[in-house]
């Protein structure tokens, strides 16, 4: 089902209790001084509208070697829905009036912290909400209803704490972007595979492009592939 042999980054932000540098280890959050704060909960109307699975060449753009093999699948809906601090929140284009007759969304954002099964030619139809600050972990639904609270917050203001998801080193002033695919390594014919691992692939940061349109903000800190970094969020 999924090739092995493919380096991929699975780290989901800061806090991930894979990384060597954990809550636990000696990962501190950034100052909290002069930050905006707004409440989110995760849009449960996109995780319905995804693909069961989706191409090479949906995943990348990208029309490479055996485009049209599998290359991701739908993950269950309490991973997809999970949230932890250091992700990178997006919100769709123009969802007010779906959201119009919903009191949730009368007092939080809606948003998506998960990029599995989304086609890398959408990244337009989304905009940066925010850095996510407190979690929201989600449990494998029993029927019976959500057993824990689905509202978190996001920072849209001030400095915050993510990871490096990219395949390059940030210096500190690089201005960063989101992207859908941002951990793509190796060679023409395996770059766009991806392992199965034990969390969906997550929204990435990069360093921008010029004239970028999904810048997310400034760096302020050093870090290599897979590293922690600071950031100063842009205006949203």
């Amino acid at each position: 089902m999924y090739p092995s042999g493919t380096k991929f980054q699975s780290f989901i932000g800061p806090s991930d209790p894979t990384l060597r540098r954990s809550e636990i280890e000696g990962y501190q959050p950034v100052s909290r001084i002069g930050e905006i704060v707004v409440n989110a909960f995760i849009d449960g109307y996109e995780f319905a509208t995804l693909d069961e699975h989706i191409t090479r060449k949906e995943l990348s753009g990208v029309t490479a070697l055996n485009s049209e093999l599998v290359s991701e699948y739908k993950p269950p809906f309490h991973e997809w829905a999970s949230a932890l601090p250091g992700m990178i929140a997006l919100s769709r284009k123009s969802r007010a009036a779906t959201f119009r007759n919903y009191v949730a969304a009368e007092t939080a954002a809606p948003v998506i912290v998960c990029a599995a099964c989304q086609h890398k030619d959408t990244e337009d139809s989304w905009f940066f909400a925010g850095i996510t600050r407190s979690k929201s972990v989600r449990t494998p639904d029993d029927g019976v209803g959500p057993q824990t609270d689905e509202f978190f917050t996001l920072s849209i203001g001030g400095m915050a704490t993510i990871q490096n998801t990219g395949v390059d080193a940030v210096f500190p002033g690089d201005v960063l972007e989101w992207s859908f695919l941002s951990d793509t390594v190796g060679t023409v014919d395996d770059r766009y595979k991806r392992q199965k691992t034990s969390q969906p692939r997550r929204i990435g940061v990069k360093v921008a492009d010029p004239l970028s349109d999904r810048v997310i903000g400034r760096a302020l800190s050093f870090a290599k592939a897979g590293e922690a970094m600071d950031i100063l969020i842009k205006a949203v």
